[in-house]
């Protein structure tokens, strides 16, 4: 079977690596075009990290400009990019004869979904990997936040498969997709194996308060992310315990972002790292050694998010730092610090000094988390990817039905 994944997602995504991983070792022929709308470092062209066929596309010129904005959403309504697809869909060798699977990852990649179930048919079906809610506002902007329901709404016949990632959404899910057949994939980790030593070794480092912070993800703070409060953390961190280190990875183009990067790198020498783009295998040996891993929301976008680093942080033993609306806080509140959008700066920075002072707290909490991470594993939920596909793979009879 041919699996194409578009997404325009950063690299190393944890959820589409993930998924794209398992799907190759299943045996299916994996085909990842990835549209740039963001990364003015990433190059055009072909391109793959784990085995697949890849291709990059880059599109617009990466700012916020309205001009620019409009012409993406041009490019993304209309057949333009469905056909570029396409076209390095032949490049790479693509065999549209077999059935295949058409699997999206972002809303904005629906039309060219449709585009591309259309070509192909009648040996195609679509399925969309919704990673979040489009339910609320998220910014008090109500007409741009109204543009992900937009283009769901409007693809909602051709939507075969729909992939969520909490059990808490599958009712609300299935009312807003009554076409397609839904499944819940959460976004737990694909880690099997951890070294013991290296949390012996991390314990052994709260005497000497020699502290790791880290934090790999968006760094988009047009978005949803709180990077300035999280770099504001971090300073006070570095200076309060000397001996210990901050870890900060991610794609940015944003130049005050970057002069604030630099300025902390100057003033914790050889503690703060800003890291850029780093391979998920680096970022997984970053996250072992780590004490403490952040996820920052800002309170405009308080909407309730299943995030990858936080399942990796618990499979570390690493303690999460919480200013988010997460699921399953019920499970991991004993091992976490959580904050709500109403806690002030001074107070979240005051409570994770005061963790940091209690080193018996500390130990317990790291033991906490990684007891607490062994119940969220992949391996537990990956056959949910195969098991839609079987479904909406049956081809003749679900198919026809659908577009008539």
């Amino acid at each position: 079977m041919n699996i194409i994944i578009l997404d325009v997602h950063h690299p190393g995504d944890g959820r589409i690596n993930r998924h794209m991983k398992h799907v190759l070792y299943e045996g299916h022929d994996v085909y990842h075009l990835h549209i740039n709308r963001y990364y003015s470092s990433l190059k055009s062209g072909k391109f793959s990290h784990n085995g697949e066929n890849g291709f990059r596309l880059n599109i617009g010129n990466f700012s916020d400009h309205i001009i620019n904005r409009l012409f993406v959403l041009i490019i993304l309504v209309f057949p333009i990019l469905g056909t570029l697809v396409l076209s390095n869909l032949r490049k790479l060798n693509f065999d549209d004869s077999i059935k295949t699977i058409i699997h999206i990852h972002d809303y904005e990649l629906l039309f060219t979904g449709i585009f591309l179930r259309f070509a192909l048919y009648p040996v195609s079906a679509l399925v969309y990997d919704r990673h979040e809610l489009f339910e609320m506002n998220k910014k008090n902007q109500k007409i741009f936040d109204k543009i992900p329901r937009i283009f769901e709404i409007i693809s909602l016949r051709w939507i075969d498969g729909l992939v969520g990632v909490s059990d808490e959404h599958l009712i609300s899910l299935k009312k807003r997709f009554r076409k397609s057949i839904v499944t819940i994939v959460p976004n737990y980790p694909d880690i099997d194996n951890y070294d013991s030593k290296i949390i012996d070794e991390k314990i052994s480092k709260l005497e000497k308060e020699s502290f790791s912070l880290i934090y790999f993800g968006s760094l988009d703070v047009s978005l949803d992310r709180d990077i300035y409060l999280l770099l504001e953390v971090m300073d006070s961190v570095l200076t309060d315990f000397p001996l210990s280190e901050a870890y900060i990875g991610g794609l940015t183009s944003d130049d005050e972002l970057i002069s604030r990067f630099s300025y902390l790198q100057k003033k914790h020498r050889g503690r703060f790292f800003y890291l850029g783009h780093i391979a998920h295998h680096d970022v997984l040996e970053y996250t072992s050694h780590a004490h403490l891993g952040f996820l920052f929301m800002k309170t405009d976008y308080w909407v309730t998010v299943s995030a990858n680093k936080i399942y990796e942080y618990l499979r570390y033993g690493v303690i999460p730092i919480i200013r988010a609306d997460v699921e399953n806080q019920d499970k991991i509140v004993e091992c976490s610090l959580l904050f709500s959008k109403n806690d002030k700066k001074e107070e979240i920075i005051s409570s994770i000094i005061g963790l940091l002072g209690d080193k018996p707290r500390l130990e317990t909490m790291i033991l906490k988390s990684l007891h607490t991470g062994e119940s969220f594993s992949f391996k537990y939920i990956k056959s949910r990817y195969d098991k839609l596909y079987e479904k909406v793979g049956q081809y003749d009879e679900y198919i026809h039905k659908n577009l008539n």
